[in-house]
């Protein structure tokens, strides 16, 4: 199956021993595995752990929640956008989404499988 890096926010790591200790918990609420490399970003404020993710997720389980999505502006724009927009966080697009607040944000429906 195909794999690929990213970094990602772990807020202020001090020292290697805590990024190591870190990074395998936060990857894993990523549904990825820890390469063991990290760097601050932001000095005191900022780090980022990589982590390895494939690009498909499979397993029996499934989890559905709505993440924002920015504003959308109808359905035609939902249904275009909303792969791509679960895609970042790792999931698929259910189809399903509302506006929450009337030209500011709206909330997709994703899927997590794992």
């Amino acid at each position: 199956m195909s794999t690929y890096k990213v970094n990602i926010p772990a807020g202020p790591l001090w020292s290697n021993d805590e990024a190591q200790e870190i990074g395998p918990l936060i990857a894993a609420a990523h549904q990825g595995k820890f390469t063991g490399q990290w760097k601050t970003v932001v000095e005191g404020q900022m780090s980022v752990v990589e982590i390895e993710l494939q690009v498909k997720n499979t397993g029996k389980y499934e989890f559905k929640t709505n993440v924002l999505a920015g504003p959308l502006w109808s359905n035609d724009e939902a249904q275009r956008v909303g792969k791509m927009l679960a895609a970042s966080y790792g999931a698929e697009f259910t189809g399903q989404w509302s506006t929450i607040v009337e030209g500011v944000m709206s909330v997709i429906e994703i899927k997590y499988t794992f």
